[in-house]
C-alpha cells in the first residue's frame, strides 16, 4: 500500500516539528506535560495534513496522527536530542533565564 499524501506531509512535517516545539517547551516541565504537549501537536499534524489533503476522513486522520505521533518521537530521540539542539533551543528560550541544557546521554 502506497502511502497517501496526507501521509507523507504528516511525516515530513513531524520530522521538523521537534526543533520548533523546543521553542514552547520549557525544560522546567515534567515529563509528562512535556509528552502531552507532543501528542497535542502530532493530533494537531495529523488533523491539518489531513484537512489540507482533501483526505478528512476518520481512518485517514487516525494515521495522520499516529505517524505523526512516531514521526516526531523517532526524530527527537534519535536526532533533535542527541544533536543538543532542541534542548539548546529550550534553554535559549527559557523563561526563568538561568536553564541550562540537559547533557546528551
Amino acid at each position: 500500500m502506497e502511502p497517501t499524501d496526507a501521509q507523507l506531509w504528516a511525516a515530513g512535517l513531524g520530522f521538523v516539528l521537534p526543533p520548533i516545539m523546543a521553542f514552547v517547551i520549557q525544560p522546567r516541565w515534567s515529563g509528562p506535560l512535556k509528552g502531552i504537549f507532543a501528542l497535542l501537536v502530532a493530533a494537531g499534524d495529523g488533523l491539518g495534513t489531513a484537512y489540507f489533503n482533501d483526505d478528512f476522513d476518520g481512518r485517514s486522520i487516525t494515521t495522520c496522527m499516529l505517524l505523526s505521533v512516531v514521526v516526531i518521537g523517532a526524530a527527537y530521540h534519535t536526532l533533535w536530542r542527541p544533536s543538543g539542539i532542541a534542548p539548546a533551543i529550550e534553554a535559549a528560550t527559557s523563561t526563568t533565564g538561568h536553564a541550562e541544557p540537559p547533557q546528551a546521554a
